[in-house]
């Protein structure tokens, strides 16, 4: 009996105890439940925007969309610049393992040597860098071909063991046609930037004077983003779709450019001048359909370009020179070849007759200052298709000092040689020469300089486009570059009589088969045309510098029925000066590729030496 009590009170005290671990067991998940719950309260009711933008930043991603630039095209459509997406293709250093095995396989697929890229990427290591970019401006397929290649050569790890390759797209620019008229197209320049995206920067040419219709607006897309970095479309809340920019097509002719390039590479290589251009001109639309420069640049390669070594201007010029258009950018004194223009608009003012007839001594003295015509040569009596012809220094004085320095200055502003062209370039210098009203002593000797080309700065645009009023009957149209979108442009002016330009057209064709230009001769075809040898002004109009010359030629081709002006210059040619024997070669190989490429009939037979009769046009 004794012993059934003794079991009964055991029994009720483990109850108890059990009892007693409950409860306490019960106040501890009541506490910690408690806990849980004040912490959710303090989550949800007072951390909830900080957690809410915290899990958006780690889930959303907010990603650029990049547009392509517009190309910028020659007058049949062909593209001589455009654009593409590429890469950039970079590692994560810190997840390559086997170092030697991937060093091999970029060796394979972008260049350099395995050495190399064992250096780079142990240095990187070293360095506890994340990100290591190993190609840039890459094609996307390259980027494709590398990522499975480094797939397949280590194919026996685990994924997330292997070597991480990502990209990063730019765009770039591209030159199906190569790297035609640099100066003129001109350069872009990569501006990467991880919130706008990365956009290509115009500096220079026609990339620069339309950069706001050529540049595009990039798009923005945002959205959760999977685990392998892909863009989830279900969730994609924001997308503004990017906008290409627009082409612009500009009058060049891409054919006549090579053409223009590889004669002036020839005289480039031959009389290796300072520097050089051609120009060539349709006078009878103002197109301008090729130009031509040297120095050079490669425009894909950048090669030609180099920065200044030293902060002088004399530096930052020479390193500038590649990039100089010297159709619109130089100033020069045209002599020999802004004749022509001065006997045409005085014969149009009425201060000389077709009749008008003048002397040449070999000399004529300006207030004591020698005026002479080239080797001296007296050429006497001339009327004024001899004075075109043999390009008279005297005559043209004769002239000057006929009708003033006010006469000659109002001829050479009917041409619009010192007004800006608005041809669509992005810089333009404009000809200047001192006004009539400015000049308070030695106007005679002004007068007289005036007319045979020196004491004015022009333009070779400006020229090119006074000779190609000469050959369009006198009707002086505005240069242009750009077809589409259209240029604002002073209207067509008939500048001169048709019958005088006529006249000094005649006088030009006997300048090629009698006078200096005879190198400018094309076989099969009349052709028309004044050399100029003139001598380098020092800065600050003091003076001429001594044995340096800017040699010119501008011919009009076929002259019976003019298609097209081309401008040659050299600047301090070497191995000879003369324009007749550095320039009119040049001349001549283009406008023999012109005949051929738009078919033009020949018109002279044999060996006529006989120009045609004034104011004959076939064709």
């Amino acid at each position: 009996m004794a012993k059934s009590h003794a079991v009964v009170r055991y029994s009720a005290r483990l109850k108890a105890e059990e009892l007693g671990r409950i409860r306490i067991a019960r106040a501890a998940l009541a506490a910690c439940g408690a806990v849980v719950v004040g912490r959710l309260i303090h989550l949800q009711a007072f951390q909830h925007s900080a957690l809410r933008a915290e899990g958006e930043r780690r889930r959303l991603v907010r990603r650029p969309l990049l547009a392509l630039r517009g190309a910028i095209l020659d007058r049949h459509g062909k593209p001589l610049a455009q654009s593409e997406l590429c890469c950039h293709i970079a590692i994560d250093p810190m997840s390559v393992r086997e170092v030697d095995t991937f060093a091999r396989l970029l060796e394979a697929h972008l260049g350099e040597s395995a050495d190399h890229w064992r250096a780079q990427i142990l240095q990187a290591q070293a360095q506890r860098r994340r990100y290591l970019r190993v190609a840039a401006n890459a094609s996307l397929s390259r980027y494709e071909r590398l990522r499975a290649a480094c797939g397949d050569a280590f194919s026996r790890l685990k994924r997330d063991e292997r070597p991480v390759i990502t990209r990063e797209r730019v765009p770039a620019r591209r030159y199906p046609q190569g790297s035609l008229a640099p100066q003129v197209i001109g350069l872009t320049q990569l501006e990467e930037d991880t919130r706008r995206g990365n956009l290509l920067i115009a500096t220079s040419g026609v990339e620069r004077s339309y950069d706001q219709r050529l540049a595009g607006v990039n798009g923005r897309e945002e959205g959760e983003c999977s685990g392998g970095g892909l863009l989830i479309p279900e969730t994609i809340r924001e997308r503004t779709s990017p906008q290409d920019g627009k082409p612009v097509q500009l009058t060049l002719d891409a054919a006549i450019q090579q053409a223009a390039e590889d004669a002036l590479e020839q005289l480039w290589s031959k009389h290796r001048p300072k520097g050089a251009l051609i120009i060539v001109l349709d006078p009878r639309t103002g197109d301008i359909l090729a130009i031509a420069n040297r120095p050079t640049f490669d425009l894909a390669t950048r090669e030609g370009l180099r920065a200044p070594r030293n902060d002088s201007k004399a530096e930052r010029d020479r390193a500038l020179e590649p990039l100089r258009n010297r159709a619109v950018e130089f100033l020069y004194e045209p002599g020999s070849t802004i004749k022509p223009l001065v006997v045409a608009a005085l014969m149009e003012s009425g201060q000389l007759k077709p009749s008008s007839r003048f002397h040449c001594g070999g000399v004529l003295l300006v207030n004591k200052r020698r005026i002479t015509c080239s080797e001296n040569k007296r050429h006497g009596n001339q009327t004024l298709d001899d004075v075109v012809c043999h390009s008279c220094n005297v005559a043209m004085a004769q002239m000057g000092l006929r009708t003033g320095l006010t006469g000659v200055y109002d001829a050479l502003r009917r041409f619009h040689l010192f007004e800006p062209m608005g041809a669509g370039f992005a810089y333009e210098e404009v000809g200047r020469t001192i006004p009539p009203d400015k000049v308070l002593w030695g106007r005679d000797l002004r007068a007289a300089n005036l007319a045979f080309g020196q004491g004015l700065l022009t333009t070779p645009l400006a020229l090119a486009a006074a000779y190609g009023a000469l050959a369009n009957e006198g009707r002086w149209v505005a240069p242009r570059l750009v077809l589409e979108p259209s240029l604002r442009r002073e209207p067509p002016q008939q500048i001169i009589a048709p019958e005088y330009a006529r006249l000094v057209l005649h006088g030009l064709v006997r300048a090629v088969e009698e006078g200096t230009g005879k190198q400018a001769r094309v076989k099969g075809y009349w052709t028309a045309g004044k050399t100029g040898t003139a001598q380098k002004a020092l800065e600050g109009g003091r003076g001429y510098a001594a044995g340096r010359y800017i040699s010119s030629f501008v011919g009009i081709v076929p002259a019976d029925n003019p298609r097209a002006v081309i401008l040659v210059m050299a600047d301090e040619p070497q191995n000879g000066y003369y324009g007749g024997e550095v320039a009119a070669p040049a001349f001549r190989q283009v406008a023999q590729f012109l005949m051929w490429y738009w078919r033009i009939p020949s018109t002279r037979r044999g060996a006529v030496r006989t120009p045609p009769p004034r104011g004959a046009r076939t064709g």
